[in-house]
């Protein structure tokens, strides 16, 4: 198939594809050819010129056309910026005709025309979406009666749940046993290991798997971290032992496809319980890697046993190697012998099914071509694929003979209708003929009739003889002449309706002519025609079930090797993106043709592995030739998928366990990926706070692959070692893993010099990750026998470690030692935590190693009981806080005894002193106030649980060897036979009355499912019960002093007591009580009966848990209330804002009917809020008497209101009842309410989300309910439906407590309390109207300006009113607040300031999100840019601030972040369309505040996030832009290494994204580079804010590129303009006004000597040194005091006499200054008037300077038409109002704002520009004395400070 290239050089056939447009620049050069060649033009005409007016014209079309559809709803970004495109294409265009001297005056007013329509529409839209987000109008200005409060409130209701009572309690055997089965925890387990005897043991493969699918199952639906690890454990033990027997053993070995599945299944199964237990807290107890090792091990297991199945059933098989390597496996962490030895077994099958000779199968490192054969070979050998191949051959035979026999008949009908349209066209041609002369002859009557007709008119009224006897003449022959054209028109008539018809039946057959010439549809086979190709087709589509499973498990296990989570660099190594067509759906899809129909239709299939080919299929429209008489063949027409070739991807397993791995959607796990990123992605990473020592953990497995001066870094880096480690200790730990087959030794060299501390958890990674990683894996030949195939795979760094005086037994002779040592030294037991593990792992290799680890957990089990002794002495003196410490370290020292049983042999005393360890750690857990002490014990709990789950089979083992145990149902059963002394002794370890002989009866389901739970019935009449996983022990069903599991693991008492548990008693009631007080309460946990108030708190069998809190000192009680696991808190508080339900424990008090909420831990008493419900009013509203006891209290039944107060943050550690009785005063005297309607929760809503907004009204405003209220009456009603009086509320306070913001409405206006002295604008969009000034020009208003009039709508018909009025600023982002400052005066209803006052704008801080722009469904519209905001309502967030200035409008921050943050919401918010305030583009705006934000300091994450965000969303506008983001991020980080030697130290201490390497992305220079050297017509350079500095240029890209900027246009250059002089006039006010004006200012304050007292404090200040003026009185005669400090002239020094003078000199400076006393009497009046006089010259000179800076007039010539021209598409800068102040200090701007000034008109607008300044100055001044004026006597001191301040 050959596709089409488009454009005119595309010749040939084509087979396929659409032909691609031919582009412009050819169209552009064709028509000029057109133009030069054709003759078109005459002599005087210029081909080139009249084709550049063609296209300018053409170019102003189409902006017209698209100007058509622009409209304010449609007015988006994207719009702009094609309108904006067009318009520079245009002006460009029109201003280089301008410059070729075209008269372009009428393209340029076309041009205006337009550009106003743009601005038109954009302005519509931003008033329009202002208008959207207007407060609502204060009361004053709403009129008497009404509020001016928007919207309606009401109280939250809810339901308050009834008084649950302990649910009653059963008596006797069978309840005994059904509560102890509950409350024991204990979980199924398996008959599949490999101590089974029986059937269970001979059971095949396929029913272990189906049984181990069972119980991962069932222990699904268990909580906590030992049902994760017993699920992962039982896997993993048949698994690997399969794997040790050998996958050629027939208890190892896959029997069908349905085994196939079902492994697959299981590992599914697997590995989304590994992720769950990832995910879990109770994962950071365990090293990550060696988690993920197993994980990728079973499934490398799994693949050898589908390997091996795959072999037995399909012999093809045994030809091909396996996908995986047998080297990967040494990247593997693992810590006990049965993996290690399962991972050897698989390297060695995998090494066996490995040969250079063979293909790999299923591997898609050599690009699929061993399947690829494979397929070939296997379709052609087997008789079921090839019978599907033979039918569909045949029915694609028939499709082609069916297709030709149609294009026959075409063929046929087309011929026939030729020859038939050629017999008309003879005839039509004869009659053509006949026609021909008759219709000549018909054209001469005609003519003669016509001449005879006319002159016959004019003879009509003819007196004279001649003519008379002329009209008798005529007459007859005209009479002959109509009967000559009579008898003609009879012979033509027939001829012509004949000729007619015929021609009409012609086009008839023409019609048909062109159907049947066009070629029927064409044919797209379904498989390919090349046989070996329809081979691999038919292979993927219809492959055998195991042959499916075993590609699927080829590609899992080889991604199991990829790092996780996936980094970009990875991410990119293994993408695959060039997959088009799928196969299984293009076969399923084209089976049946329009021609044939099978009779039988094969349903192609697919497995994880999905076959795709990389080429796509052709449309039908392009296949074959057009017309049936252009096709020569059968093929032609059809199209089989030849090119379609089947290639392997991978989309992951699709299971939850690879939802957070971060792969790419298609990858190719078999990609080549660096050695040292997969060595890495398998090291244990240290804890963050010793990352600097990371580099020390890898080790890349191979002599070959470490670095030479690898034994050296640690030496070299020494200055790294941090300070818990000695210098010898330090090179000890660099050195552990410097050299693979090294590292034996330096551990054992390290436990003999002791220099390490080996309970440090970065050790303890250390070693760990030293002992358990595999390493380099070697096949070793056997050389007990002759052949020289066999042979073993073994460690490299292990081989023949177990020989004697090898590393093996020196590690146990030193393991020994230590134990020795460490007896004596209880403070180094923490040393054992490491100790015992690496004993107990190499005590299966090595049996003194068992004998240390045996060591190691007596001494730490010693330790234990001497501290059970001190805990005896502290509680008896009642030291509960010294007991609780040291009930911790007994707890401590037990789990370290039994992580020492994690590996190894097991013998009986081994398993009795387990269970008694497991029990006692079980019920040593307590409650502590150290949290990291708790945490530490917590993981140590875990490991244990680790160590119970993966002895568990040694252990049932040890326990069914003579103990006579008997397996019954969990209720019911036979009596159990001779006891367990093991398990009696653990139960007897808690409970000291325990009979010494017990019969223990194994738990078990009525399918005769083994439970790993224990009970036995006691000769004292008692039942115990044991679960040997997580050492639960139970008396009747009770846990002795602790509460039972299905209590622990309820998700109410999980919510706010965590892992905690209590010594508790239990009551005759069935209530669990905690026999100390806890923090000064007691706390009682009871089930009761679920009521229809509590479902949420039911546990699905009809039972809810209660909680209660009892306070020792009062006895008041609290019951804690059950959120629901959706924490809706059910029917008693949906309606409570989301965080008081989230974040909140809620407390219930009946008899003070009070909900006190706190925060979600037990242990924390301090009071949020206050809920009230069931009273008449308030805090200190009265309450119905209450009953004598909350149990036996009536429950309410129907809704209430709630009255929730906050409680101020001084008062929240205050007691409940103390806040309702003391200070009830001095509480929020606002409750909380709901909106029904509100217009200003709906404006605060575009800021924050309104579920975390609280409202809170004037208790004044909320009267209590009324007489014929719902609760009055007592009536029924739903929570929702409550009858709180629905009131408009005057007065509220709205809280943002995620930003700690409050705004509080009163008199209309809302006042923010974070900001004293701010209030909220009425406007909250950053859009003014202004009204219009006698400004010209571009030079626009602020876009901070007060909008004025907006609230009506706008229309096209007023476009440059409303274009030249309207200003805004951030088009398309709404999230933030406009706060304006309140009006300074004492009155009640507080007021916007008047005039420019200094608006500020909050922001949300964080990451800037661009988004769609939507233009349907009218306003308002989807916003371009957000903030990203967390959505959980715990999140802190952060406001950043930014000032609107007064004056020019612009939003001003006051640090980095925040400036940056807003370059980036400008970037997200940029288009092409010059915002007109600033007269600056969005990007361009952005391009100008990196710019100030220039730092000598790395920049943060937040910083660097911001410039990315930038540069992404805005660099394809600006690409300087991208460039200084470069520039700013690359300066920041050169003094990075100083930060990092102050940080943590190391290679990766960075603390800042800002460390990063930066590196210009090549495709961003040229794109500037481009774009600077471009030139417009007229000679005018890139726009200047587009445009870098030359230094900024040299540093991010080498050289510059403003040599173009730089150049002074040709015309300029040569004079070839007028430039602008006479008609720029001097500045209309005088320099000296405003010194006039100042001095005026002065004189109104009476004031004497000031001039004195001035050059006295000149003088003093100054160089000149003066002696101390030691006269008594002033100048004026004022008493002067004396000078207090008197210096001792005797002992002096001269240092002291001259600070002494000056002070002396300061003093008398000070005292002859008088105070003014005095204001003159027409203060107020000359400040009013002066105010409105400079407020006018400002508006005259601001006008003058706005219209001679951009005056161009005609005179200047075609170049000033350019420049108007291009500066209607902002292709050149235009001036604003900041230009105009930056024109003060560099006056070489005004030139480039106006390049047609004359030197002697900039000076004089350069000093307009300096009085205009002068005169913002003194205007803001008149504004701030004005203000005091109004003020009165309060502020006179100020106004007097103001008046006397000059320059």
């Amino acid at each position: 198939m050959t596709m089409p290239r488009g454009g005119f050089t595309d010749v040939g056939l084509h087979t396929g594809g659409t032909p691609r447009a031919t582009s412009w620049d050819l169209v552009q050069q064709t028509l000029l050819a057109v133009l030069q060649q054709s003759g078109v033009c005459s002599a005087d005409q210029q081909p080139d010129a009249i084709l550049a007016l063609a296209l300018a014209h053409l170019d102003l079309w189409l902006l017209s056309q698209q100007l058509q559809l622009l409209r304010p709803e449609t007015a988006t970004a994207d719009m702009l910026n094609v309108c904006m495109s067009m318009l520079d294409s245009a002006a460009r265009k029109a201003a280089a005709l301008a410059m070729d001297g075209h008269n372009v005056s009428s393209f340029e007013a076309q041009l205006q025309i337009a550009a106003q329509r743009i601005q038109v529409a954009t302005a519509e839209r931003a008033v329009q979406e202002g208008n959207q987000y207007m407060l609502p109008a204060s009361s004053s200005d709403q009129g008497p009666g009404r509020s001016g409060m928007s919207g309606t409130w009401r109280l939250p209701s809810g339901v308050v749940p009834a008084a649950a009572v302990p649910e009653a309690l059963a008596t006797g055997r069978h309840a005994a046993v059904a509560n102890a089965t509950a409350a024991l925890g204990a979980l199924p387990v398996t008959t599949t290991g490999s101590t089974d005897t029986g059937a269970a043991a001979t059971a095949g493969l396929g029913h272990k798997l189906q049984q181990l699918q069972g119980l991962l199952q069932a222990l699904n639906q268990h909580s906590g971290d030992v049902a994760a690890q017993h699920a992962i454990s039982s896997v993993e033990e048949v698994m690997f032992g399969c794997a040790v027997a050998g996958f050629d053993n027939a208890s190892s070995r896959l029997q069908s496809a349905a085994d196939a599945e079902a492994l697959m299944q299981l590992i599914a199964l697997y590995r989304n319980m590994v992720s769950m237990y990832r995910q879990s807290t109770a994962a950071a107890a365990t090293m990550k890697i060696e988690v993920r090792s197993r994980e990728a091990l079973l499934t490398w297991v799994a693949y050898c046993m589908m390997f091996e199945l795959a072999k037995s059933q399909e012999p093809l098989v045994r030809s091909y190697n396996v996908a995986l390597s047998w080297r990967d496996p040494q990247y593997f962490v693992l810590c006990d012998k049965t993996a290690v030895e399962a991972t050897l077994s698989v390297s060695s099958y995998l090494y066996e099914h490995s040969s250079p000779s063979r293909h790999q199968l299923f591997s898609m490192s050599d690009s699929g071509k061993g399947t690829a054969a494979f397929a070939v070979q296997f379709v052609a050998q087997d008789s079921r694929l090839s019978g599907i191949l033979r039918q569909h051959q045949l029915d694609m035979d028939l499709s082609v003979e069916k297709h030709d026999a149609e294009v026959q008949r075409k063929k046929q009908l087309f011929a026939q209708l030729t020859a038939e349209a050629s017999e008309l066209t003879s005839q039509i041609s004869t009659l053509r003929g006949q026609l021909r002369p008759l219709e000549a002859e018909q054209a001469d009557l005609n003519r003669q009739a016509s001449s005879l007709s006319r002159r016959l008119w004019e003879l009509r009224f003819a007196v004279n003889a001649d003519k008379l006897v002329e009209k008798e003449l005529l007459e007859p022959q005209y009479a002959l002449v109509q009967s000559q054209k009579s008898a003609v028109d009879k012979k033509v008539s027939p001829l012509q309706s004949r000729k007619n018809t015929l021609e009409s039946k012609l086009a008839d057959v023409n019609r048909q002519l062109q159907a049947a010439r066009e070629a029927p549809a064409s044919v797209i086979q379904p498989l390919p025609k090349n046989t070996q190709n329809a081979h691999q087709w038919v292979f993927w589509l219809h492959k055998p079930t195991v042959l499916s499973s075993l590609a699927d498990i080829s590609l899992l296990a080889q991604q199991l090797l990829l790092p996780t989570p996936c980094s970009s660099d990875v991410q990119s190594a293994i993408q695959v993106t060039d997959m088009v067509t799928s196969i299984v759906q293009h076969y399923n899809t084209h089976q049946v043709s329009r021609y044939h129909r099978p009779v039988q239709l094969f349903t192609g299939s697919q497995g994880l592995v999905k076959p795709f080919a990389r080429a796509g299929v052709p449309g039908p429209s392009t296949i074959g030739p057009r017309y049936v008489d252009q096709i020569t063949s059968k093929e032609q027409g059809v199209w089989y998928p030849d090119d379609l070739l089947p290639v392997m991807t991978w989309n992951g397993a699709c299971t939850a366990a690879d939802n957070s791995n971060g792969f790419p959607p298609t990858f190719n796990p078999f990609a080549a990926i660096d050695t040292t990123i997969t060595a890495d992605s398998f090291t244990e990473r240290l804890p963050a706070q010793h990352a600097s020592l990371q580099w020390t953990m890898l080790q890349l497995g191979s002599r070959a692959a470490t670095p030479l001066d690898r034994g050296n870094l640690g030496i070299a880096r020494q200055d790294q070692k941090p300070c818990w480690m000695s210098k010898p200790g330090y090179l000890a730990f660099t050195s552990m893993r410097a050299y693979p087959l090294m590292q034996l030794r330096q551990l054992c060299i390290a436990l003999r010099e002791q220099h390490l501390p080996w309970g440090h958890p970065a050790v303890v990674a250390l070693v760990k990750q030293t002992v358990y990683q595999l390493g380099d894996l070697i096949w070793t030949n056997d050389s007990s026998t002759s052949s020289s195939s066999t042979g073993s795979m073994q460690l490299l760094w292990r081989r023949h470690w177990e020989a004697e005086g090898q590393e093996l037994h020196a590690l146990s002779y030193e393991l020994q030692l230590l134990a020795e040592k460490l007896a004596d030294a209880p403070r180094e037991h923490d040393a054992v935590l490491l100790l015992g593990q690496l004993a107990a792992y190499l005590a299966d290799w090595h049996s003194g190693c068992k004998e240390a680890a045996r060591q190691f957990a007596a001494m730490t089990s010693k330790a234990a009981e001497q501290l059970g002794k001190q805990l005896q002495q502290a509680r008896a003196h009642n030291q509960d806080g010294i007991a609780r410490q040291l009930q911790a370290k007994q707890s401590k020292a037990r789990a370290l005894s039994l992580l020492c049983y994690g590996a190894g042999p097991l013998d009986a005393s081994d398993v009795a002193h387990m269970l008694q360890l497991m029990v006692l750690v079980k019920h040593g857990d307590l409650l502590l106030a150290d949290t990291a002490l708790a945490d530490e014990l917590q993981q140590l709990r875990v490991q244990c649980h680790w160590v119970m789950v993966k002895r568990l089979p040694a252990v049932l083992a040890v326990l069914q060897q003579g103990s006579g145990i008997s397996r019954r149902h969990a209720v019911e059963g036979p009596a159990g036979l001779a006891g367990s002394p093991l398990m009696t002794a653990a139960v007897a370890a808690v409970l000291q009355w325990t009979p010494p002989e017990l019969q223990w009866v194994q738990l078990t389901t009525a399918a005769g499912h083994a439970w790993a739970g224990f009970h036995a019935e006691g000769s004292d009449g008692h039942l115990y019960s044991l679960n040997i996983l997580d050492g639960t022990v139970l008396l009747d069903g009770v846990p002795p002093s602790r509460l039972p599991s299905d209590i622990l693991q309820h998700p109410v008492y999980h919510c706010c007591f965590g892992s905690s548990n209590f010594d508790v008693g239990f009551t005759a009631t069935g209530m669990y009580k905690t026999l100390r007080a806890i923090d000064g309460c007691y706390y009682s946990f009871y089930w009761a009966a679920a009521s229809s108030t509590s479902q949420h708190g039911s546990t699905g069998s009809g039972r809810e848990l209660v909680i209660l809190e009892t306070e020792r000192d009062t006895g008041e009680q609290l019951q804690l209330l059950d959120v629901g696991v959706d924490g809706a808190c059910g029917a008693w508080g949906r309606e409570l804002p989301l965080r008081l339900r989230q974040l909140h424990s809620h407390w219930l008090n009946r008899q003070h009917k009070v909900i006190v909420l706190r925060p979600k831990h037990f242990q924390q008493h301090s009071v949020s809020f206050l809920i009230r419900y069931g009273v008449s009013d308030r805090i200190g509203g009265q309450s119905p008497p209450a009953a004598a006891s909350s149990a036996s209290a009536e429950p309410p039944v129907q809704a209430t209101a709630l009255w929730c107060w906050r409680v101020p943050h001084h008062l929240t550690s205050e007691h409940w009842l103390s806040l309702l009785s003391n200070y009830a005063h001095q509480l929020q005297t606002q409750p909380m309410v709901l909106a029904d309607s509100s217009e200003h929760l709906r404006i605060l809503g575009k800021f924050e989300d309104a579920a975390y907004i609280h409202v809170y009204a004037s208790d004044k405003a909320l009267s209590a309910p009324s007489a014929g209220s719902a609760e009055a009456q007592g009536a029924h009603v739903a929570a929702r439906s409550v009858s709180t009086n629905l009131v408009t509320v005057p007065e509220l306070l709205f809280e943002l407590p995620r930003f700690g913001l409050e705004f509080e409405l009163r008199g209309g206006c809302l006042l923010s309390k974070a900001h004293s002295g701010y209030c909220l604008s009425k406007y909250q969009q950053l859009v003014g109207q202004v009204p219009p000034r006698d400004s010209a020009g571009p030079v626009c208003a602020p876009a901070g300006a007060e909008m004025e009039g907006n609230s009506g709508s706008t229309s096209s018909s007023g476009g440059s009113s409303i274009s030249s009025a309207v200003h805004y600023t951030l088009p398309g982002f709404r999230q933030y607040l406009v706060l304006e400052p309140v009006q300074e005066g004492s009155s009640d209803a507080p007021r916007p300031a008047d005039g420019y006052g200094s608006k500020m704008v909050l922001v949300p801080a964080g990451q800037v999100v661009q988004t769609g722009s939507s233009s349907s469904g009218g306003i308002p519209w989807a916003g371009t840019a957000s903030v990203a905001a967390p959505k959980h309502a715990s999140a802190t967030l952060l406001v950043h601030k930014y000032a609107v200035h007064p004056r020019f409008g612009h939003l001003r921050a006051s640090d980095v972040l925040p400036r940056l943050q807003l370059a980036a919401l400008y970037a997200a918010t940029s288009s092409l369309m010059p915002e007109p305030g600033s007269m600056m583009t969005g990007a361009q705006t952005a391009v100008q505040l990196i710019r100030q934000s220039w730092v000598n300091r790395p920049l943060s994450p937040e910083e660097v996030q911001h410039l990315e965000t930038a540069a992404a969303c805005a660099g394809h506008l600006a690409p300087a832009l991208r460039l200084l983001v470069v520039e700013l991020q690359g300066s920041a980080s050169q003094l990075q290494h100083l930060y990092d030697l102050a940080g943590a130290g190391g290679e990766d201490s960075g603390t800042t994204s800002s460390s990063k390497s930066v590196v210009i992305k090549p495709e961003a220079a040229v794109e500037y580079r481009l774009q600077a050297m471009k030139v417009l017509p007229g000679g005018w350079p890139l726009h200047r804010k587009l445009r870098l500095s030359s230094d900024v240029e040299v540093q991010v890209m080498g050289a510059s590129s403003t040599a173009a900027a730089s150049s002074m246009p040709a015309w300029k250059r040569l004079g070839q303009f007028h430039a602008i002089d006479a008609s720029v006039p001097r500045c209309p006010v005088s320099p000296a006004y405003v010194e006039e004006c100042e001095a005026r200012l002065r004189n109104l304050v009476t004031a004497t000597h000031t001039r004195s007292a001035l050059k006295r404090s000149h003088s003093w200040l100054g160089l000149k040194r003066r002696q101390p003026d030691n006269s008594k009185c002033g100048s004026g005669g004022i008493s002067m005091p004396e000078y207090p400090l008197t210096p001792n002239k005797s002992s002096s020094t001269p240092l002291e006499s001259m600070m002494h003078a000056e002070l002396q000199q300061s003093w008398e400076a000070h005292h002859s200054t008088s105070t003014p006393t005095a204001i003159a009497p027409i203060a107020a009046t000359v400040i009013s008037s002066m105010q409105v006089n400079v407020s006018k010259k400002r508006q005259e000179i601001q006008g003058y300077l706005a219209h001679h800076i951009s005056y161009t007039s005609q005179a200047a010539g075609a170049p000033a038409a350019a420049f108007r021209l291009l500066q209607l598409s902002s292709s050149v800068a235009s001036a604003s109002l900041l230009d105009l102040m930056c024109c003060a200090w560099q006056p070489h701007m005004l030139p480039e704002l106006n390049p047609f000034l004359s030197g002697s008109a900039c000076s004089r607008l350069h000093e307009g520009v300096l009085v205009w300044l002068q005169l913002c100055v003194l205007e803001d001044k008149l504004a701030r004395l004005g203000q005091h004026v109004r003020a009165g006597a309060a502020a006179a001191s100020l106004l007097v400070q103001e008046l006397l301040v000059y320059r």
